[in-house]
């Protein structure tokens, strides 16, 4: 009696088997039986082996689930405007310098928006505290010229 295979995987079967132990197929019944003219089945053809694994691939990391969070609106910027249009003389104009310039150096390190509302608030600063100043000159002028002018009767 010769060997037997499975025609789906290519399993050696026993001389009784019915199904294919490694698959499942149900074997026909002419190679069970031994019906007359039916020799054993042939074995599976040999394939060639697979290619060689290559070199691992330099794959991409592990994908972030969301993106990174944008940085916003800088803070000094927003105090710089405000407080230059807020207190248009003043300390004010002073602190919108101040807050304008601290804003223009983050967004410069760190990142972000509002560099355009930190060159406004700078610039009305400037605008304001040159206001402040001509009318204290302007005050003070008077004020001095008033005390030392002598009016006749």
């Amino acid at each position: 009696m010769g060997e037997y295979f499975c025609g789906s995987c290519g399993r050696r079967l026993g001389p009784e088997a019915r199904f294919c132990a490694a698959c499942g197929t149900a074997v026909p019944e002419a190679a069970t039986q031994g019906a007359p003219g039916a020799g054993p089945l042939p074995p599976p053809p040999r394939y060639a082996a697979p290619y060689p694994p290559g070199p691992a691939a330099y794959g991409a990391p592990y994908p972030t689930p969301y993106a990174p969070p944008r940085p916003g609106m800088n803070g000094y910027a927003i105090a710089s405007l405000v407080l230059s249009l807020v207190s248009l003389c003043g300390i004010g104009s002073i602190l919108a310098i101040v807050f304008g310039n601290m804003a223009k150096r983050q967004i410069r390190t760190e990142g972000g928006e509002g560099s355009g509302l930190a060159t406004a608030g700078i610039i009305i600063g400037w605008v304001g505290l040159v206001i402040v100043v001509a009318y204290a000159i302007f005050f003070f002028g008077f004020v001095l010229n008033a005390r030392t002018t002598r009016t006749y009767p």
